[in-house]
């Protein structure tokens, strides 16, 4: 019997991000209770919120929209003010499952493997996952498949290795869950997929890692 082929990588992310958000448990924690239990968490929320309604208002309303991954769908009733036609789609049919728009088009799929033909979208927006990917080439594959299907915008997040989270970790010899990139970095992948780096925003710079990224096809 012939050896089975290695699925890389980028198979064995992939199957363990979905084993993750498939389990009942931990979705019905991040849709019922993720961004709501702690003040923290609705302060992160409120200040994500408000920024991509910052970044998204001055491109006008779109005529197609993708949100991958949509999670729940937390961005799903904002982001239909900005387009014709939101698709949502996730890796986990039980994220799936618990959107809040459930009447919107949904597609089961993975970040790295997108199954629509390029410029498919006027905009491709992919929320906190970024950091999920702990190999360098597998973000950069995911930030080139978002630029390879949308037409002209990338709306993103990743998280910023030059925070004090982060340098805090490497002080204490933390082994770290999260990955996070330079920003130099990143601008460096956004290029290799034909993308450049409209607005930058972040929550607290220096202090917390969440970055928030306009990308425009160049």
């Amino acid at each position: 019997m012939s050896a089975q082929a290695d699925p890389g990588p980028e198979r064995e992310r992939q199957q363990q991000l979905r084993e993750q958000y498939e389990a009942t448990e931990h979705a019905d924690h991040y849709a019922e209770r993720r961004w709501t239990e702690t003040g923290h968490a609705r302060r992160t929320d409120s200040w994500e919120r408000r920024t991509v309604a910052e970044l998204l208002i001055p491109l006008g309303v779109h005529r197609r929209l993708l949100d991958l991954p949509c999670g729940h769908g937390r961005f799903g009733p904002q982001l239909e003010q900005y387009t014709e036609q939101l698709i949502q789609g996730d890796l986990a049919a039980a994220m799936l499952a618990r959107r809040q728009v459930a009447e919107t088009w949904a597609v089961q799929a993975s970040l790295l493997e997108i199954p629509y033909v390029d410029d498919a979208v006027d905009l491709a927006f992919c929320f906190r996952v970024l950091h999920h990917f702990p190999e360098p080439e597998l973000r950069a594959r995911a930030i080139a498949e978002l630029g390879r299907v949308s037409r002209r915008w990338v709306l993103t997040t990743y998280y910023d290795a030059q925070s004090f989270p982060v340098w805090r970790d490497r002080v204490r010899g933390r082994a770290r869950t999260l990955t996070s990139c330079t920003g130099a970095q990143f601008k460096k992948e956004a290029a290799a997929a034909g993308l450049r780096i409209v607005a930058r925003r972040y929550r607290r710079r220096w202090i917390s890692q969440q970055v928030i990224v306009l990308l425009e096809k160049a």
